[in-house]
């Protein structure tokens, strides 16, 4: 199991072309794969339609998540984040 960071999430979801994005897409699907819960809010906070922030929950969802501060108080935490417009390390996916 591979737990994916949230730069190469941010990255991945951004489009951007690196190794680590590229290694993403080949192991999507074909390995399985692992998230935190903060990585999870650190990811889903950057989105700013609705309907991209709810597919993106789902499919980070469908991944074995390790908690530390729980899935829910992270999902919760993203959405306020998300809501009020701030930006956890400064980045805003279209």
């Amino acid at each position: 199991m591979i737990v994916v960071d949230s730069s190469v999430w941010v990255d991945y979801f951004k489009g951007q072309d690196t190794p680590q994005t590229n290694r993403l897409d080949a192991l999507l699907g074909v390995e399985p794969l692992a998230i935190g819960d903060l990585i999870l809010a650190e990811v889903l906070q950057g989105f700013r339609l609705d309907t991209d922030y709810a597919h993106t929950k789902d499919l980070l969802l469908s991944l074995t998540v390790f908690e530390r501060l729980g899935v829910d108080n992270a999902i919760r935490g993203a959405a306020l984040l998300k809501l009020h417009g701030w930006k956890f390390h400064g980045w805003k996916f279209n």
